[in-house]
């Protein structure tokens, strides 16, 4: 896709964004919303369809890291706290101690 193509495409699909946060805003139906705005339903759903395909098109695709515990596992009366980089569980004081040693032996 040479690059004039690809602004082009980008153009439209702000476009078709603001069409639909502007049909969300209004608190019409689609149809209404489309027959108030001359709009096709069937170009509004192509629309729609083609702006969720973009959003997941740039949805990062993130790499399964395993994690190696340090040290024995000891659970306290405290609330469990695990941490892998930015990512962190919060668990329950009385979150099961051999279901956390499981799911942990699954990241190894």
């Amino acid at each position: 896709m040479n690059k004039i193509t690809k602004i082009k495409n980008e153009v439209k699909l702000k476009q078709w964004v603001e069409m639909i946060q502007q049909r969300n805003e209004s608190g019409l139906t689609v149809t209404d919303w489309c027959k108030q705005n001359r709009i096709n339903l069937k170009t509004y759903y192509y629309r729609l369809k083609r702006v969720r395909q973009a959003v997941c098109n740039k949805i990062e695709q993130h790499d399964i890291v395993s994690v190696e515990p340090t040290a024995d596992i000891e659970i306290t009366a405290e609330k469990i706290e695990i941490s892998v980089g930015d990512v962190k569980i919060f668990l329950p004081d009385d979150f099961n101690e051999t279901t956390l040693k499981r799911l942990l032996g699954v990241l190894r």
